[in-house]
This record gives C-alpha cells, sequence and structure tokens, in this order.
C-alpha cells in the first residue's frame, strides 16, 4: 500500500516575509503635506480620476485610524476582480495599505510621507509576496514602478483632488492642535 501525502502546502510560510520582493519608490510631489495626506484619504476620487487604472473604491468599514475597502479594479476583457485592503494610519505621515482578500492578497505597501516647505516627499515600499530572484524582481519592480507614476501623473494632470471623502482622520487634526507635528516631518 503507498500513502500519497495530500496536505496542501502552508502558504503563509512561502508567503512569509522572506519571500518577498520589496520595491521601493520616492516621488517628489509638488503640494503642500496635508494636501498629499488629503490625498491617500480622498476615495471618492478614485472611480473619476484612475478609472482605467485604479477602479474604484467602496468603503466597507471606517474605525478612526483603520479604514477598510472593497477595491474593484477595472476590467480587462471579461475579468474583473476586486481586493478587500486595510488602510492604517499612523499619525501624522504615515500609513500601511495591506491586501487581506482577492486581487493582490499578501501585497502591503508602506507609505510615508514628508514635508519639504511647499512639497512632499512620499516614501513608498511595496512588499509583494514572491520568491526574491533577481530576474522576478526585476520585473516586478518595473511594472510596479510604472503603475505608481502612472497614478501620479493622473492625480498632477488634476492637480491633486483634496478635501474629498472619508477624509484625513481625526487623529492628524488633534496632533496638530497638539503642536505634535514638526514642521518638517
Amino acid at each position: 500500500m503507498v500513502l500519497i501525502d495530500t496536505k496542501v502546502p502552508n502558504f503563509d510560510f512561502i508567503f512569509s516575509h522572506k519571500l518577498m520582493i520589496e520595491v521601493k519608490i520616492q516621488k517628489v510631489i509638488p503640494y503642500p503635506f496635508e494636501t498629499v495626506l488629503g490625498q491617500y484619504f480622498d476615495y471618492e476620487h478614485i472611480e473619476f480620476v484612475h478609472p482605467r487604472s485604479l477602479g474604484t473604491y467602496y468603503l466597507l468599514e471606517e474605525n478612526g485610524d483603520k479604514i477598510i475597502y472593497e477595491h474593484v479594479w477595472p476590467r480587462k476583457g471579461l475579468i474583473g476582480k476586486s481586493s478587500i485592503v486595510e488602510h492604517q494610519y499612523f499619525p501624522p505621515n504615515e500609513m500601511w495599505f495591506i491586501f487581506t482578500k482577492g486581487r493582490y492578497k499578501g501585497v502591503k505597501v508602506h507609505t510615508k510621507l514628508f514635508a519639504q516647505q511647499e512639497e512632499t516627499l512620499v516614501d513608498e515600499t511595496y512588499y509583494t509576496p514572491l520568491p526574491n530572484w533577481k530576474w522576478l524582481k526585476t520585473l516586478v519592480g518595473k511594472y510596479t514602478r510604472l503603475e505608481v507614476e502612472r497614478v501620479w501623473q493622473e492625480d498632477l494632470d488634476v492637480e491633486v483632488c483634496h478635501g474629498g471623502w472619508p477624509g484625513i482622520p481625526e487623529s492628524y487634526w488633534k496632533y496638530k492642535e497638539n503642536g505634535q507635528i514638526p514642521e518638517n516631518l
């Protein structure tokens, strides 16, 4: 008698931090810190400014500094995919986007914003759960950079939307009110 092991591999182990491709991207946006921060919390502009690149966001849960939304990606042919994303804010200038379900499950994006007079440095690291092979890292890096640049260009073309819904979390305004936000983060 032959025994066959039918266990499903532990993908959480396979896609652990040791098997992540990291792509670091920095970009200076010619708008002040609060405008750029507001851009990250203006979900309503997505479907109008980014219909072909990002699609649409649907708010599922808002709990202070944590927002969960469904990200419905643009249709490509007959395929329409969505993601569930947890957007975590750590005032005054740090965010995580964690793709928990659907398309891009396991991807994490760490974002830090830094005020530079009337501009803002956006420092992002994209973590993709794929083997960190040199050839694959090159492909993922190139694709990620192109897509991020495309989205920012769409935002800059409309002079960066701000003041939209759901808006910058209250914790930022409390930090600011208490004088806890340095002039140059």
